[in-house]
């Protein structure tokens, strides 16, 4: 009621399906796709702000690794 109210638009991304998933773990598994080049920095548990704040420009970085023993 709240969102009628406030005559709110919500809008909802579907995610991948477990199909997706099942392929792109086997290219993986098999070495097809190489992760290691997906991974475009590393930070510890004291980088992840940093991290989030680096991920919102997409031409610097697709993922970040959180190593927390770092």
């Amino acid at each position: 009621m709240f969102a009628i109210f406030k005559e709110l638009n919500l809008q909802f991304v579907l995610g991948y399906t477990p199909e997706e998933f099942a392929r792109s773990l086997g290219l993986l598994a098999d070495g097809k796709v190489d992760a290691a080049a997906l991974i475009t920095s590393k930070v510890g548990l004291e980088g992840v702000k940093g991290a989030f704040e680096a991920l919102a420009n997409p031409e610097k970085h697709t993922k970040i690794l959180v190593e927390p023993w770092r």
